[in-house]
């Protein structure tokens, strides 16, 4: 741990990123214990929090919000405010030297100006998030409320003069004065306190019965609140770690996306490092204005699935959540939001990163078959067999759709319209005997322009396609992504510097009567279509 007997090089060299700020008071407590009772014990059980947690330790606030105590001299009070605007002013800091975690440890009962605002702070989702706890409220033995006795048992008590004793013996005064409540119809009470200073509740200022405190019960109590305190506070950093939003999954709805959402799903593959551009979504949202949705927090879109049908399957891509909201289970709603549009289709396809199988496999997927996302950051010259290869054209499509119905499974003929209007120049097919016995794709993406999809009946074809494609894409980043049923095509690739950025498993839900000619396909369209 940390504190101010360290230098700021060992501050500067230690990785902690938690933080304790103890806060105490400056109070009567009665006539046997020291007006700084709370801020030595915040200072012992900020201590005891800091060494458990390898934390750094800030010193205890030593006066804070004990207007209850006015009239007794030698009690200093903060105004709410003021101390609400030392917790800002200590948050900033914390913030701007890298800590993530501020536990205020409070130990005084009257310093309810903490918990609006610590929750304040909280809320506006900020790097630094605040865990605030009072001691006493931890351990088998309560500080507050220990004794069986009637009446009020909340200050300067039988378990605080304990602990007094436990931690600080010397400073405990022998004579002790324990309350003496009148027999009243309507006693005041704790909440009485905003209206009614503890000297109308007890004149001696001990608000319990302290004679019966003593060392034992000091240390009983101690370790009681220590076996408790820590495992909590680990919980809690654990629970921000998964996810420190304040209102975590709360405040979220699903609702169909919009073309005027496509910046924001953009934004979304930038964040997770994808290779679609705005053209990409527009063409998913083209193909099925209804079957695409949005997870939406505050007005924006966090999250992303859409659905596209083929006839006899369809098929789910583009599933995407924003960092800063993930381990909410978003895109399990996500998923279950397409599958319930997609309730009377009776398979579901799609392609999962390694992440994501696991997710899918609850929902029902199993796997098809395996597929390695090949890139090269500059395709060099390509030369070789071409032979039969030429342009595609528009009066190929329909043709094009035919042998991609029977490869694929599944029709997406306007899916391949699309990409073939948005990159013509990179769309090829191979003729033999006088038809269309194979094509290849090729579109723009953010980083990479992508070869795929590409069907041939052999493995010489495919190459023959794949090489027209990319001697139009000399000098360009590219991507392939390529069955693990195609070593040959792999090595292909492979000689032209290609190598292996990730993997995907095709998978499907359902039973897959149409699977397509799966030998056939040398590259694949993307995990957004197939």
């Amino acid at each position: 741990m940390l504190d101010g007997n360290h230098t700021t090089v060992d501050w500067q060299q230690h990785s902690t990123d938690i933080l304790v700020l103890p806060v105490g008071a400056f109070e009567q407590h009665s006539v046997h214990l020291p007006l700084a009772t709370d801020t030595l014990q915040a200072d012992f059980f900020g201590q005891m929090v800091a060494e458990a947690l390898d934390a750094a330790l800030l010193p205890a606030i030593p006066i804070a919000t004990s207007m209850e105590h006015t009239g007794y001299r030698g009690s200093f009070s903060l105004r709410p405010e003021t101390l609400m605007q030392i917790v800002r002013d200590v948050v900033d800091e914390a913030t701007r030297q890298g800590f993530r975690i501020l536990v205020v440890l409070n130990a005084h009962g009257g310093n309810h100006a903490l918990v609006p605002v610590c929750r304040d702070i909280n809320r506006r989702d900020s790097a630094l998030k605040i865990i605030l706890v009072n001691y006493w409220e931890h351990g088998e033995l309560k500080v507050v409320g220990a004794s069986p006795r009637p009446g009020l048992d909340i200050h300067a008590n039988e378990s605080e003069t304990s602990i007094m004793l436990a931690l600080r013996p010397d400073l405990v005064r022998p004579a002790r004065a324990d309350a003496q409540y009148a027999s009243e119809e309507r006693p005041l009470k704790q909440a009485d306190l905003t209206t009614f200073g503890i000297g109308h509740i007890s004149p001696s200022g001990a608000a319990g019965w302290p004679s019966g405190g003593n060392v034992e019960q000091g240390r009983a109590l101690i370790e009681g609140i220590r076996h408790a305190l820590i495992p909590h506070l680990r919980d809690r950093i654990e629970r921000l770690r998964d996810q420190p939003r304040y209102a975590g999954p709360g405040g979220l709805t699903i609702r169909p996306l919009r073309l005027a959402d496509i910046p924001a799903g953009v934004h979304l593959k930038s964040l997770a490092g994808w290779n679609q551009i705005d053209a990409d979504w527009a063409m998913l949202l083209a193909a099925a204005p209804d079957g695409c949705f949005g997870m939406v927090h505050q007005g924006r879109v966090i999250g992303t699935v859409t659905t596209t049908t083929y006839g006899p399957f369809a098929w789910i891509g583009m599933v995407l959540v924003d960092p800063a909201f993930r381990g909410m289970g978003i895109a399990t709603r996500l998923m279950h939001a397409a599958l319930t549009h997609l309730q009377a289709v009776e398979t579901v396809k799609l392609d999962a990163t390694p992440a994501g199988r696991g997710v899918y496999a609850k929902l029902g997927f199993v796997p098809e078959y395996g597929l390695q996302r090949l890139t090269q950051a500059a395709v060099p010259a390509v030369t070789g067999d071409m032979d039969g290869v030429r342009p595609m054209e528009a009066r190929d499509l329909e043709t094009v759709r035919e042998v991609d119905l029977a490869t694929f499974g599944g029709d997406r003929g306007s899916i391949l319209r699309t990409l073939w209007e948005a990159a013509p120049d990179l769309c090829r097919v191979l003729e033999s005997g006088g038809r269309i016995t194979g094509y290849a794709f090729g579109r723009p993406g953010a980083t990479f322009s992508q070869l795929g999809p590409l069907v041939a009946e052999t493995a010489d074809d495919a190459q023959r396609l794949g090489r027209a494609v990319l001697k139009a894409l000399r000098g360009r980043s590219a991507l392939v992504d390529v069955p693990d049923a195609q070593p040959a095509f792999h090595a292909f690739l492979g000689s032209l510097g290609f190598g292996v950025q990730r993997a995907f498993t095709r998978m499907y839900r359902g039973a897959n009567p149409q699977p397509g000619l799966v030998d056939r396909v040398y590259a694949a369209g993307g995990p957004e279509i197939g």
